[in-house]
C-alpha cells in the first residue's frame, strides 16, 4: 500500500506517492548543497511515526531548509534543522535516522 501525503507551499505535493515526493523534492533542489542528505531526511521524515499534520509539518520543514540553503541563508537552516530535530526526538524508532542525518548536517552548516 503506497501512503499520500499533502504539503503546501512552493513546493506542492497533493496526495502523491512518497517516491514522487521525492523525486520532485530533488528535481526542484538539485543544486542545493547537501541535497542528497535532505532528500534522504525528506524520505525518513515521510516514514517516521508521526500523526499526518506533524509529518506534513516536518517535511514542509525539510522542504524549507533546502529553500534556506538555496538562497544562500545557512543561519536559517541551521534553526529550521535544530528545530526539526526537537520535534523528531519525541517520536521513537523509525524516527532514529532522520534525527542522524539532522545530526550529520548541523556541523556543516558552521556554527
Amino acid at each position: 500500500m503506497t501512503e499520500n501525503f499533502t504539503f503546501h507551499g512552493q513546493t506542492t505535493f497533493i496526495n502523491r506517492p512518497v517516491d514522487t515526493v521525492l523525486r520532485d523534492f530533488q528535481n526542484t533542489h538539485a543544486s542545493v548543497p547537501h541535497e542528497e542528505d535532505l532528500a534522504a531526511l525528506l524520505r525518513a521524515v515521510l516514514a517516521a511515526p508521526l500523526n499526518e499534520a506533524d509529518r506534513e509539518q516536518a517535511a514542509q520543514a525539510v522542504v524549507q531548509v533546502a529553500d534556506d540553503l538555496a538562497v544562500p541563508d545557512p543561519d536559517a537552516a541551521r534553526n529550521r534543522l535544530a528545530s526539526l530535530r526537537t520535534a523528531l526526538t519525541g517520536a521513537a524508532g523509525i524516527a532514529q535516522p532522520a534525527l542522524d542525518i539532522i545530526s550529520r548536517i548541523l556541523p556543516l552548516l558552521g556554527s
